[in-house]
């Protein structure tokens, strides 16, 4: 027998509890505000402690319509609902699960959103219906309740839901009242690799350094040069006219970047030595290696090593480093001292002077480790102007000749001389030895002499 009644109003009634469809959330579904004569004769209704269980077994429901339990309206507005959530009925379902599937749909699309149970279930990593979730409050109210717990993965879930069913302005508004909550949004940017939303969400929310950083940073990973170099000119381009204002150090990077790829497609050097992403030291490296002339260097060349270094925004420091590597693993050593040459800025007249941008002790040691000659570790030691650090350096690389340099300074004569005896007979460094003693010996018959006249 058909049964008829008011079902929009039934549903829409302000009285009606929310309930549940699920096997584990029975509950009384029949209100005495209806005449219960009304449904005496459905067996759906009949009985309010009836399980889904119990439907299986009932001979009755295997010829039970749809539209016994839903109106036309209803039944569209469910359809409607599904849509929206994306869980299709798939095909060969049979009645029996479609008709609860369709249950718990109603249960989502008309009644009140449950903030703590959604919450509590995203928070132990469940899957929960978000979509009765429909007003801006309502979504932000989930958000923060997360947000309060540590959120996590749930956050990022609220996020991605509320992307996709608020506009642009609403869903930019949360996030910018809600720092933390764009912090985990900008991680799970970064973390999917959706580079172009992570870059465009930086520049709206006027964090443009790091956006320029992460644009450099896209560029570099381009897989083929002609690429790098067009992502590079682009982003060189933007920010020269953006007016966004980033720090003058980024603008340099950028620059450097791209002079150093069109250098690379110009010459073609690091083709054939490195592989396809060199750094700049790297490069300066081989600009060292096709240099021919220390002393004066051609700075109308791009591959000069001054020049390239220059453009690269290398340091001094980094630019000595390499090029004495380099100098010294070809054992080009006489080019050694050009390389620390410098002409005064406070003179420029006066002639050139030893100049090291680093520790002159690590410069010592790597010469060492390297194996150069003896003579060049004690050009280097003969910089130092403490006696006593040159001293024990000198014994640390065994270089004799600054060890005797090195006690002479100290007025060690009696040093000297044990040293003398333990110096091969006749070698040129125990003449070196006698003639620092000599040296030191006249040094002091002059200065007795000078204190007898006084």
């Amino acid at each position: 027998m058909d049964v008829q009644f008011d079902s929009e109003s039934y549903w829409n009634r302000s009285s009606r509890a929310a309930f549940s469809f699920d096997d584990e959330d029975e509950v009384d579904i029949v209100s005495t505000e209806l005449p219960s004569n009304k449904w005496e004769n459905n067996g759906i209704f009949s009985d309010d402690t009836i399980s889904e269980a119990s439907f299986e077994n009932s001979p009755a429901l295997n010829h039970l319509s749809i539209k016994a339990i839903l109106s036309e309206e209803a039944l569209k507005l469910v359809l409607q609902e599904q849509n929206l959530d994306e869980r299709v009925i798939h095909k060969g379902v049979s009645p029996d699960e479609e008709l609860k599937l369709l249950r718990r749909q109603i249960q989502s699309t008309l009644y009140s959103p449950d903030l703590d149970a959604t919450a509590q279930k995203l928070l132990q990593g469940k899957t929960a219906p978000l979509e009765m979730f429909r007003s801006l409050h309502e979504k932000q109210q989930l958000l923060d309740t997360l947000l309060s717990n540590g959120g996590g993965h749930a956050v990022v879930t609220v996020l991605l839901f509320l992307k996709r069913t608020l506009n642009a302005a609403q869903f930019h508004a949360i996030l910018k009242q809600r720092p933390k909550a764009l912090e985990q949004y900008l991680s799970y940017l970064r973390e999917s690799g959706d580079v172009s939303s992570h870059i465009d969400l930086l520049q709206r929310f006027g964090r443009h350094q790091e956006a320029a950083l992460k644009q450099f940073q896209a560029a570099l990973a381009s897989e083929d040069a002609p690429s790098r170099k067009q992502h590079l000119q682009r982003l060189v381009d933007a920010y020269a006219n953006a007016g966004v204002g980033i720090i003058p150090l980024y603008e340099q990077v950028f620059h450097a970047a791209l002079k150093m790829q069109l250098l690379m497609e110009r010459e073609g050097t690091a083709g054939k030595q490195l592989g396809d992403q060199p750094t700049p030291i790297e490069l300066l490296y081989v600009c060292c290696q096709q240099n021919n002339n220390w002393k004066e260097q051609d700075m109308l060349k791009p591959i000069a090593p001054q020049r390239f270094a220059a453009d690269q925004q290398i340091s001094p420091a980094q630019y000595e480093w390499t090029a004495l590597n380099e100098r010294a693993q070809a054992q080009a050593y006489a080019d050694l001292e050009c390389i620390f040459e410098r002409v005064p800025t406070w003179h420029p007249l006066k002639s050139k002077q030893f100049h090291i941008s680093f520790d002159l002790t690590l410069a010592v040691v790597r010469l060492y480790e390297l194996h150069a000659p003896s003579t060049v570790l004690q050009l280097f030691l003969s910089k130092m102007g403490n006696s006593g650090e040159k001293l024990a350096l000198a014994q640390k690389v065994k270089c004799i000749k600054a060890v005797i340099d090195a006690m002479a300074g100290l007025k060690q004569q009696q040093e000297l001389k044990q040293l003398r005896e333990t110096l091969p007979e006749r070698s040129e460094e125990q003449f070196y030895c006698e003639n620092a003693l000599k040296s030191l010996q006249s040094k002091r018959w002059t200065t007795d002499n000078i204190k007898l006249k006084l």
